[in-house]
C-alpha cells in the first residue's frame, strides 16, 4: 500500500455509503492509504470540486483529488 508524503487536511469521515461520520480531520505524513473510489465530481459537506475516497485502516476518508495528488 502506498505512503502519503504530505499530510492530508481537511479529510472527511464517510460510511461506506458515502455520508460524512464526522467532522474533517488532518492525516499526517507517512499514513498507509489505499483508494477506494479513485475521481469524482459531486458536492460533499465542505467542497464541491472532483474528490477522490481513500481508506486509511477501517476508516474511509473523502478529499479533494488534488490534495490526494499532491501528498501521493
Amino acid at each position: 500500500m502506498p505512503l502519503l508524503n504530505h499530510e492530508v487536511t481537511g479529510a472527511e469521515p464517510v460510511d461506506p455509503h458515502g455520508n460524512c461520520t464526522g467532522a474533517p480531520v488532518t492525516i499526517p505524513p507517512g499514513t498507509e492509504y489505499s483508494v477506494t473510489v479513485p475521481k469524482l465530481k459531486r458536492p460533499s459537506d465542505s467542497f464541491d470540486e472532483y474528490w477522490s475516497e481513500i481508506r486509511v485502516g477501517n476508516q474511509l476518508y473523502r478529499i479533494p483529488l488534488k490534495l490526494l495528488e499532491d501528498a501521493a
